[in-house]
């Protein structure tokens, strides 16, 4: 049975988690259907980029609210639980973890194909499309699978091959579809960005990604039994898996 000390020191953990996890919480873009987002990538793609980087994880739906985990994979093995289902077969034979990579941004803007947010203001494509830009002009980290034969990853690397580095040009990332008919369209633009003056020095503040994908996804405390501070959740839909 829960004591008063019990209850004080479950608060008190909730308090220091919620502090060591604040820096990756609000951090990451996640698209949805015909979202298009433009960025300034803070990564360059050259050998020891702390901006950039892959892991492996394995993602499954918890909690009452069925709401979308993901637990970081270190050396082969997850670094909390995951339920069996989310980790094996019914043949009993495992399932390979998901392999994604994130990388730091700065992003200017995201267009999106449905007005979700007030603030967000009507523009029209060269197509004649109707389309609603929300502004950012900040930095984001951006996570993507691998995808089918990496063809996420793939078009990443183009752009490094074509352009010496991914900080060149300006990076637009569509989404098109939704949950296991999902893909990503990346490319470079012919435009180029300057970090605004007041933003170059937050650069150095970033959280590596190697860290920051520690924080938002590696273990939490069991103690605690309430929906965990990085379990991920889009949207209240259908679509509420992170692809």
């Amino acid at each position: 049975m829960s004591g008063i000390s019990m209850i004080q020191n479950n608060i008190q953990s909730k308090a220091t988690r919620a502090s060591h996890s604040s820096e990756s919480s609000g951090k990451e873009v996640w698209l949805k259907d015909g979202d298009q987002v433009f960025m300034k990538s803070v990564a360059t793609g050259a050998e020891g980029d702390i901006y950039l980087d892959d892991f492996h994880v394995y993602e499954f739906q918890s909690g009452a609210d069925k709401s979308w985990r993901t637990v970081l994979v270190v050396d082969g093995e997850p670094v909390d639980e995951v339920p069996s289902e989310a980790m094996y077969w019914e043949q009993g034979k495992r399932k390979l973890p998901r392999h994604k990579f994130a990388l730091w941004g700065y992003i200017t803007e995201i267009l999106h194909s449905d007005k979700r947010d007030d603030s967000w203001e009507e523009v029209t494509s060269p197509t004649g499309n109707k389309l609603y830009k929300e502004t950012v002009n900040d930095f984001k980290v951006i996570t993507l699978s691998f995808g089918a034969n990496n063809i996420n990853w793939n078009q990443l690397v183009d752009i490094y091959g074509d352009n010496g580095s991914l900080d060149k040009n300006v990076i637009r990332i569509k989404r098109r579809g939704s949950s296991l008919d999902t893909t990503y369209t990346i490319t470079s633009t012919n435009g180029s960005l300057e970090l605004p003056e007041d933003k170059q020095s937050e650069v150095s503040n970033l959280t590596p990604i190697k860290e920051y994908v520690t924080q938002r996804y590696g273990k939490s405390d069991s103690s605690d039994t309430a929906v965990p501070a990085n379990a991920v959740s889009v949207d209240e839909d259908d679509d509420d898996m992170p692809f």
